[in-house]
Order: structure tokens, then sequence, then C-alpha cells
């Protein structure tokens, strides 16, 4: 499951924030590959001709390669849409500095609620400070 934000960068950091959550959108394309290695693999040979439970078989193989395969992409396009959209956040406005940053606290520069993340929670902008020159702003 992915880590929130306010978890990643108060536990590990924003890089390694960052690493891991591209590393599990990655995983989450690489299972959309399988899927689709699946399908084909079970249409190849798919007949209604064939005996026994095999065209069942291969048709619950299409269908769970499909339904997995396109779970797997939206979760990929989910994952790595936020944090792309934080990586782009993350540069500072005064010195220019990439990804070092550390966190101040969730919501309290700006406290209004921003949407909602994959779980249904509300979630807020991330207040945090540039390690190099002290200026603060929110992430989110």
């Amino acid at each position: 499951m992915s880590m929130e934000l306010t978890e990643g960068i108060r536990k590990i950091g924003f890089a390694r924030w960052y690493e891991r959550q591209l590393m599990e959108a990655h995983l989450y394309l690489v299972t959309a590959f399988l899927c689709l290695i699946l399908l084909t693999a079970c249409l190849e040979g798919f007949s209604l001709r064939a005996t026994g439970l095999e065209p069942l078989l291969r048709l619950v193989g299409i269908f769970a390669g499909c339904c997995v395969g396109v779970w797997a992409v939206r979760r990929y396009g989910a994952i790595l849409g936020v944090a792309e959209s934080i990586a782009g956040q993350s540069v500072c406005k005064q010195c220019a500095s990439y990804g070092r940053l550390e966190l101040i606290g969730a919501g309290l520069l700006a406290p209004r609620v921003r949407g909602e993340n994959e779980a249904g929670r509300a979630e807020q902008p991330v207040a945090v400070r540039c390690r190099k020159c002290g200026h603060e702003w929110t992430m989110g």
C-alpha cells in the first residue's frame, strides 16, 4: 500500500518516499504487462469446440487478466500521477534546491481540505521547510 506523504517524509525522507512510490507504480505496470501475457495466452488457443473445462478455464483467465490488468494500469497512473505532482512541488522557490526538505506539519500553513486520496480520506496540504535556506511552503 502507498505510504502517505506525511508519513513518508517524516520516516524516510522525501527522496526515499519518491523512490518507493516510483517502484510501487512500476510494479503495477509489470503486473499489467503480465496480465496482458495471460490474456493473449488464453485467447490464442481459445475454442468453444474444445472438450472438458478448457474453454471455461480460458474464459476465466481472459476475464481475470482483463480485470486485474485494468486495475493495475489505473493504480499505476494514480500512484505515478501523485508522485510526479509532489515531485514538481518539491523545488524550493528561493534557492531552487530539489527535494531537500523537512516536514513541518500537515495542513498547518493551508488548513483547507484539498480532496480525497485513494482510500477516501481527506488530504490536506503538507507544510515543508527547505533544509538549505529555511523557506517554508505547502505541498499536496
